[in-house]
């Protein structure tokens, strides 16, 4: 069976093994969510043309907003809800599918001055993607444990993952996205991770029933599933009702695309995300199977007993590919005229953080190189 994993990453940095990987897999067609390199480098550009050069229809690409612009409009909300439009635009014209926001997640907000997004620097945004029918992918929050010192993976921890009072809270974080979809329930949103509600199906499944344009998607966290092994009829009873709204995604790249500095994929820990999520849908819950520490995906866990959901082959077609495919139509052609502009332009937005002794490690010659290698696609 063909896969559509609609939640990876890529980057120049990841080399040949991202498409090994997708081969290996059988990952016909994929989603790259476009999440920046030491900080501030977009990768954009990169996924921009990964997409001309293959096959109509076989790549999709989530842009990401320019970071740049949280320093540079901080404390003019009308100057940054502009922007944000503008920006939003610009990507889709040079072929983009959708955006990706990765400014949910906590440690992005711990380091970047993100105002709340029920507040009217966002509201342009907001009303400007309900407006045009805009996919977005969105990462929202972390596991809930990452605010509890108890509980955290100490993985996590080490990364940095660790939540204390100086750091937005996950249950403000709900009651901003809960807000903005009150006020655009229009909104087509892919929210990563299940929403981190693995543990409050009835939340999620709340939600999802009064927002008929969310969806969900599959990537781990691996608390995600040991969390729906832990409950197998509600699970069940989650994927019935919901079916049409799951998508499969395995976050590959991830990890090589947020090291710093970046490091070429692991393909020994694609292999273990992706094993990971198959397992537990496609094996029946009579067949008990273990998840074993690995030290690639599956760090310093403990075994853990596990059962699956044992989905049937109409189930599993929808997660593996139409489900992405409903929700994001025909892919947009990549105009790589436009794309090259792009690149200048997150060049300047990283030179101009330079200015101002901002994350002075980051390199914009790479977006510079790409910008000249679009604007030959183009000529």
């Amino acid at each position: 069976m063909q896969l559509f994993d609609a939640h990876m990453h890529y980057s120049d940095t990841h080399g040949p093994a991202f498409d090994a990987v997708r081969e290996r897999h059988g990952v016909g067609a994929c989603t790259l969510a476009c999440i920046p390199q030491m900080g501030v480098c977009s990768t954009v550009p990169d996924a921009l043309y990964y997409k001309a050069v293959h096959p109509e229809g076989t790549v999709y690409v989530m842009g990401g907003l320019e970071r740049s612009a949280w320093f540079l409009h901080e404390g003019d909300a009308a100057a940054l809800g502009e922007d944000l439009v503008a920006q939003a635009g610009a990507l889709l014209a040079a072929g983009c599918d959708g955006i990706k926001l990765l400014e949910g997640k906590p440690d992005i907000r711990r380091n970047f001055p993100i105002p709340d997004f029920d507040t009217p620097a966002w509201e342009p945004f907001w009303r400007w993607a309900e407006e045009q029918r805009v996919p977005i992918l969105w990462h929202v929050n972390d596991p809930e444990e990452f605010w509890d010192a108890s509980r955290i993976n100490p993985y996590a921890k080490s990364e940095g993952w660790f939540y204390g009072p100086e750091t937005i809270n996950n249950e403000e974080q709900y009651r901003q996205v809960f807000a903005v979809l009150a006020c655009h329930p229009g909104l087509r949103l892919q929210l990563a991770h299940l929403f981190f509600f693995s543990a409050q199906l009835p939340r999620l499944s709340a939600l999802l029933r009064r927002y008929p344009e969310v969806r969900v998607d599959l990537t781990p966290g691996i608390e995600l599933y040991t969390n729906l092994a832990g409950d197998i009829p509600a699970a069940r009873a989650f994927f019935e009702e919901f079916g049409t709204r799951i998508l499969y995604g395995s976050d590959i790249g991830s990890r090589a695309s947020i090291a710093q500095p970046p490091r070429p994929l692991d393909s020994s820990e694609s292999a273990a995300r992706v094993d990971v999520i198959r397992t537990f849908l496609e094996t029946p819950e009579n067949e008990p199977y273990t998840l074993l520490p690995d030290g690639r995906y599956l760090f310093r866990i403990a075994p853990t007993p596990m059962r699956g959901l044992g989905l049937s082959s109409e189930a599993l077609e929808q997660v593996y590919g139409g489900n992405a495919r409903m929700f994001l139509g025909r892919a947009r052609p990549v105009d790589a005229a436009k794309a090259a502009s792009l690149a200048h332009s997150f060049a300047a937005g990283v030179e101009a953080l330079h200015a101002r002794e901002l994350f002075l490690a980051a390199d914009a010659a790479p977006l510079r190189q790409k910008a000249v290698q679009l604007q030959a696609l183009a000529e």
